[in-house]
């Protein structure tokens, strides 16, 4: 058998609309509030963390500031000491340059064909020289000889003259030569003064 129940349902009590969008609007402030008050703590915790690794980076760059004052100071020193080092060696060629003029000079007379009697060496770097020559070729290929050397700038004949020595028929001469520093790369041989 069927039973129908015609009877009205039980009413319900009814809940306005006003009261459920209270409701929602407690619970939507709610979980803003919530929000923002866990927004803030990780905000706070953060800028904590990041105010750490400021100081900690501001602690490290005056390390580094006061290493890089150090270096620049050392650096300091080292160029005044290369600039020290590079003095003394041109003092140090510079007074070696005469003895090597000198040498230079001695050096390339050729044997029993030429001799000295006077050489002398001014300030200026000025070699006057004064001496005989078996012929004027000898004394010719001499002056070539020290044209070509990297010692010499010029070389200029100041006089040449017949001159009778001992039944010999030899040649005066009297020449300067002014020196100057070798040119870097064509001093070939090395000497030790």
């Amino acid at each position: 058998m069927i039973k129908i129940n015609l009877l009205p349902h039980a009413k319900r009590a009814k809940t306005s609309d006003t009261e459920k969008q209270i409701i929602l609007f407690v619970l939507f402030t709610a979980i803003i509030v919530t929000g923002i008050v866990l927004t803030g703590f990780w905000s706070k915790g953060r800028v904590s963390e990041l105010e750490k690794i400021v100081q900690e980076k501001q602690t490290l760059r005056q390390v580094q500031l006061s290493r890089v004052g150090r270096i620049n100071q050392l650096q300091k020193e080292l160029d005044e000491i290369q600039s020290n080092v590079t003095a003394i060696r041109q003092i140090r060629l510079k007074q070696q340059l005469p003895v090597r003029y000198v040498d230079e000079t001695v050096r390339n007379i050729p044997k029993d064909m030429i001799w000295f009697e006077n050489l002398n060496l001014n300030r200026d770097g000025i070699l006057d020289i004064k001496g005989v020559a078996l012929d004027n070729q000898a004394f010719a290929g001499y002056a070539d000889e020290l044209r070509n050397s990297p010692f010499v700038c010029t070389v200029s004949t100041q006089r040449t003259l017949s001159r009778r020595v001992s039944d010999l028929d030899l040649v005066e001469f009297h020449f300067q030569v002014r020196a100057g520093p070798a040119i870097s790369g064509q001093d070939d041989e090395s000497h030790e003064y």
